[in-house]
């Protein structure tokens, strides 16, 4: 296993100054990992009407020449623009074993992918890999961990190990989020990958639908990834601030119903 049978998945559907200051900062927490050899393809993944904005960054990220990775754009000429079909159409569209999802406003740290070759080394059955994330406001003040509740609460997964994530933890404590997370790129598409018409819990319904399946979901015990949690005009701030209580509840509910099947299927609240 070596770095360069992974893609980092980045989606975009919009595009202004701060964003192209974010995904620069994204970028640079790749290039600046430290002892590895080889380092992860990077594909961003971008919705028509800011593929002139794109290709005009990636013009000028081609000329500046300071990365140590290929950086390759797909269009999602789907229709849609949200955050999950985006990262399918992407999945679908590489050819590494592995991918993660990087956020445009999200950073690895510098030490993250040489922890994570050494977890694939030891743990090769596993299909996804979960960081344990900080999540930051926008004053980069830490607000929470994520991810890190099979460690803190010594929960026992797979043949009675610890850092194993299971059925009866994701019910429970359903914040479990795939952002950062390195999956077996196959693995992910013979189960239909992310479900678009999961609105809020998506990551619940497809680590929920993943387990179904006999995935093995590791979470790595390392702080591996900074999320940005109340950027405003993120999906997250859009349902806070839309989204009665009522609805949330929903949701949840849904998630864990429709884990149950293979496809997403049309959904009504």
């Amino acid at each position: 296993m070596t770095s360069n049978n992974i893609t980092v998945i980045i989606p975009i559907h919009k595009y202004d100054t701060g964003i192209s200051d974010m995904l620069i900062k994204a970028l640079e927490s790749i290039n600046t990992q430290i002892e590895i050899e080889l380092f992860p393809d990077v594909l961003i993944v971008y919705t028509p009407d800011i593929e002139t904005d794109v290709r005009n960054f990636i013009k000028v990220i081609n000329t500046e020449a300071k990365y140590k990775f290929q950086i390759g754009t797909m269009i999602n000429e789907s229709g849609k623009s949200d955050f999950q079909t985006q990262v399918n159409i992407g999945a679908k569209g590489i050819q590494t074993g592995f991918f993660s999802i990087l956020e445009f406003d999200d950073e690895y740290s510098n030490n993250y992918f040489k922890l994570l070759f050494n977890y694939i080394k030891a743990y090769p059955k596993v299909d996804i890999f979960l960081p344990i994330m900080v999540e930051v406001n926008s004053n980069n003040q830490a607000i929470k961990l994520t991810n890190e509740l099979v460690w803190s609460q010594q929960f026992v997964g797979e043949n009675g190990e610890v850092g194993f994530l299971n059925t009866t933890t994701l019910e429970q404590y359903t914040d479990f989020k795939i952002s950062g997370a390195v999956i077996k790129t196959q693995e992910y598409l013979n189960i239909g990958g992310l479900k678009s018409n999961i609105k809020l819990t998506f990551n619940l319904e497809f680590l929920l639908r993943a387990l179904n399946n006999a995935f093995k979901i590791y979470t790595m015990p390392k702080i591996g990834y900074k999320h940005l949690s109340d950027r405003p005009d993120s999906l997250n701030d859009h349902y806070i601030k839309t989204m009665p209580l009522e609805e949330r509840k929903y949701w949840f509910e849904t998630a864990k119903r429709e884990s149950n099947f293979a496809t997403d299927r049309a959904i009504g609240v």
